[in-house]
């Protein structure tokens, strides 16, 4: 399968060494417990020749990837403060307990609302995951195609028992397609460190389980002979591509990455007939095949690397399959190309670049072709036949989501994939390929105590003072009041090209039950209107990303949707960019901000590149720092450098002590610098968690807790309900 969807990544930090903080109650009377107030040193954390004054720069541990390693080796003063800070928001949260117990509740009841799994048909087995009643992770589970009993791959939660932290990788686990092994990889600190495991599925002997310093990904030779899998560099970064034969120890170096602005990604193609090692950023790609009757061969570079030019490869009906936006086809088009003369030179017209037609995501399969597209900010399938004839997959719902999973068998005649909206729980559906006709794969589970009709999705557009009309999914109850009385939940992403899909949320249906109206901002940064949606914000075109959320939020306010001061904003590691910058430059709008793994200290973060597991990567998406007038953008826009006296609204920023992705200190810093400026007196809270990374802590409860609190904060916001919490201050 080709996927052009950017894995969801974002920037961290770096400053200067930590210092004993000193720790004193504030004077100045207030109704609910004094926060801590830590010492302040000013440090000089500029890089690259820029001086920049940082007062809590000693928050950065002074060896943060042995923290990564074991965040238990916190420095002393720093995990002081991290606790006075986490029993600070602890008690301001306190009282809104009873309410998180009632959505939590509600939450685990929606979440039983999806139907039966999604079942991918690959060889004579079909492959699919069931979460069991009160467990907090899936089984991954297949059967015969023909029938029989079903066989445990993989009991998330057995391996999860006695653990602190165990979270599978970004890469789903997958089978051979012979149907032998099976092969997942486990983070078991946060970190993003990752192990690689393979099991033999018919005698359950494990046969791969030494592989600790991996970076997710990985593939299986068809035949089940050969894994593959991604290394990680001591900086966190994948920089290796290594062959390891199942049954012998020790591993075989096959590709290495000298260049850390590149990512690496592996799969095998739907057809099996090679490997694919995809290295990109946001700028370029290049693709190096193993073909697996040969599958000991130096990897085939199929196009260099050249600035502007991505492409993805798969194949199909023996040749291969090249998406590209080359030659300007910005939403992408198909190429077709043999395997023994695959360059760009040698590429054939497949199907024509249709400008506002993006291409995002390819199926082959052997007698048709399945295109994922986004057309006017929604997701399309588009069924075609070797012939070129092709037949739409037509949805009838205001916004939906659509999710085709990978790793579906080439030779099968039916493609399964799985349909959700905001008011629809996700159910699954297969699509016969011949007919190009979907149905239920599964009976729909009907409770007494959800509705769908009792909800009311729309989708509209607010225009930005360039012209451009930004996308805004709504939620809310049917027949709610537009008189600006409605606390409305606002979330937002906008980097890397990745769309923000109009999902069904059992936090957002339970908000929504409060009285609330649930909203998304489709900003620019993302993919939902095509490649130019994303690309017109790289570097110095980031804060158009900000002043579009603002659009948003203002042209919902002239509608009626809710009003000034009774919006709560939500973004989560990129989209924490965007909280950070929406709440300097605008708030006044805002009751509440939520900043999840928030990259907030953009211009420290971007000149210490060369410690950071990100490293060059970041450069596409924000700028090169090396280059002034990148650098003088960043600057204008760096939330961290942008705190001033204000009025701020109330926050809440959180971190993980094992984020690999951002340090924990940012969030960490930005809260308690914002306290120490902000005129308002709303409360400034953060949150670290002390077991886990870049994800949050692993499970569904613990999900679900996270997302209670952030509801509990919403509510008590736009409530002004601080007062209810007793004075009681804060420990030194």
């Amino acid at each position: 399968m080709i996927d052009r969807r950017q894995f969801l990544v974002s920037a961290s930090a770096l400053a200067a060494s930590a210092l004993s903080p000193v720790m004193a109650a504030s004077a100045a009377p207030r109704p609910w417990p004094l926060p801590p107030q830590h010492r302040r040193v000013p440090t000089d954390v500029g890089g690259l020749g820029y001086s920049r004054m940082d007062d809590y720069a000693w928050f950065q541990p002074k060896d943060w990837h042995a923290v990564l390693r074991a965040p238990d080796s916190l420095d002393a003063p720093v995990k002081a403060a991290v606790k006075l800070e986490n029993d600070y928001t602890d008690a301001m949260l306190a009282p809104s307990k009873p309410l998180q117990k009632e959505l939590i509740a509600r939450m685990e009841a929606l979440d039983a609302l999806s139907g039966a799994p999604v079942e991918i048909r690959s060889g004579d087995f079909l492959y699919y995951q069931r979460t069991p009643p009160g467990s907090d992770y899936p089984v991954y589970l297949r059967r015969p195609v023909k029938g029989g009993p079903e066989q445990v791959l993989l009991d998330v939660g057995l391996e999860a028992k006695g653990k602190k932290h165990y979270k599978l990788g970004w890469i789903a686990p997958k089978h051979s397609l012979d149907g032998r092994l099976f092969v997942w990889a486990a983070d078991r600190t946060g970190a993003g460190i990752f192990s690689v495991f393979v099991r033999d599925i018919a005698s359950g002997e494990m046969l791969v389980s030494d592989i600790t310093n991996g970076h997710s990904g990985y593939t299986l030779s068809p035949d089940g002979r050969y894994l593959y899998w991604i290394g990680r560099s001591d900086k966190g970064r994948p920089s290796t591509v290594y062959r390891r034969e199942i049954g012998k120890p020790g591993d075989t170096l096959i590709y290495e990455e000298k260049d850390p602005a590149f990512f690496i990604a592996l799969r095998t193609t739907a057809a099996g007939g090679h490997v694919v090692i995809k290295m990109f950023n946001g700028d370029m790609t290049e693709v190096r095949l193993v073909p697996m009757d040969r599958p000991t061969a130096t990897p085939l570079l199929v196009e260099p690397r050249t600035d502007g030019l991505r492409y993805d490869v798969d194949e199909w009906n023996g040749q291969l399959l090249v998406l590209t936006d080359a030659d300007g086809a910005i939403d992408f088009k198909l190429m077709t190309a043999s395997a023994a003369s695959p360059g760009k030179a040698n590429w054939k017209p497949f199907v024509e670049h249709q400008p506002g037609r993006f291409i995002s995501a390819v199926h082959p399969f052997a007698g048709y072709l399945v295109r994922e597209e986004w057309r006017d900010a929604l997701p399309r399938l588009v069924v075609m036949a070797p012939d070129g004839k092709e037949r739409e997959i037509a949805f009838d719902e205001t916004a939906y989501a659509i999710s085709v999973p990978p790793d579906q068998g080439g030779n099968a005649p039916t493609m399964a994939f799985s349909y959700q909206s905001p008011r629809s729980p996700r159910a699954a559906f297969t699509l016969d390929l011949a007919s190009a006709k979907f149905a239920p794969a599964g009976a729909p589970v009907v409770s007494k105590a959800y509705d769908r009709e009792r909800y009311e999705v729309r989708r509209f557009s607010a225009k930005a003072e360039d012209g451009a009309l930004v996308p805004i999914t709504v939620l809310m109850r049917k027949g709610q009041k537009l008189d600006g009385s409605a606390p409305l939940f606002l979330y937002g992403y906008g980097s890397y090209g990745a769309t923000i899909d109009a999902e069904f949320s059992p936090s957002a249906i339970a908000l929504v039950e409060q009285g609330w109206i649930h909203a998304i901002a489709h900003v620019r940064g993302g993919a939902e209107r095509g490649t130019e949606w994303w690309r017109s914000v790289l570097k110095q075109g980031k804060k158009k990303t900000f002043t579009d959320f603002i659009t948003c939020a203002e042209h919902l306010i002239g509608e009626r949707y809710t009003s000034k001061g009774r919006i709560v904003a939500h973004g989560f590691s990129a989209g924490g960019l965007l909280m950070g910058a929406i709440y300097t430059m605008r708030p006044d709008l805002w009751a509440g901000v939520i900043a999840q793994m928030p990259f907030l200290d953009v211009l420290t973060t971007i000149e210490h590149y060369e410690n950071h597991p990100l490293g060059t990567t970041s450069f596409p998406f924000w700028g090169d720092p090396r280059v002034p007038e990148d650098h003088a953008y960043m600057a204008t826009y760096s939330p961290y450098d942008h705190l001033r006296k204000a009025a701020y609204p109330s926050l809440l920023a959180l971190g993980g002590l094992a984020d690999d992705r951002v340090g924990f200190w940012e969030p960490l810093k930005f809260a308690v610098k914002a306290r120490s400026l902000s005129t308002a007196g709303n409360p400034i809270l953060s949150r670290t968690l002390l077991d886990a990374g870049h994800m949050g802590d692993p499970g569904a409860t613990a999900q679900r807790a996270q997302q209670a609190s952030f509801m509990g904060f919403a509510v008590w916001s736009v409530g002004k309900r601080w007062g209810d919490v007793l004075q009681r201050p804060t420990a030194a």
